[in-house]
């Protein structure tokens, strides 16, 4: 599928958008992609995979495993991009995601699962974001189960 001008989406790969009002984003244009799509190889090497950026492209062993656009729309940066649904299988994920204890917890629920994870706590810690996820905390747990019991 095509995303936009030389980025396609192959069979396989997950999709991902930002839309990042430009004051946030670093200044210069040319600058967005790298800082839009790092989070994905900071993802990939917490399974151990020595990924990098090459270009528009996220490589691995010299081989495309996702990549990325960035453009201006409407005052805001928009950076677009792919990546491997399965995680690479090296390295040593249960000890690698061991350390965050929500990541630790998908260990059980599929790789899949893991990198989009993975990628999403990048994306927090790069960036200082932060998104509401759908595991609830303990006081949200016991504020539901108690409106279940009355």
């Amino acid at each position: 599928m095509r995303l936009d001008d030389g980025l396609w989406a192959e069979r396989g790969e997950f999709v991902f958008a930002l839309l990042v009002p430009r004051r946030l984003a670093p200044g210069r244009a040319d600058r967005w992609l790298a800082w839009g799509i790092s989070p994905v190889v900071a993802a990939l090497r917490r399974f151990g995979a020595h990924a990098y950026l090459d270009g528009q492209s996220i490589r691995l062993h010299g081989q495309r495993i996702g990549g990325g656009s960035a453009r201006e729309i409407d005052g805001c940066a928009a950076i677009l991009g792919t990546f491997p649904a399965e995680p690479p299988r090296s390295g040593t994920p249960g000890t690698l995601l061991g350390i965050d204890p929500w990541l630790f917890a998908l260990n059980r629920e599929g790789r899949a699962r893991q990198i989009l994870a993975a990628f999403r706590s990048a994306l927090e810690v790069q960036h200082g974001w932060e998104f509401d996820t759908a595991w609830p905390s303990k006081a949200e747990q016991t504020a539901i189960t108690s409106e279940v019991v009355q």
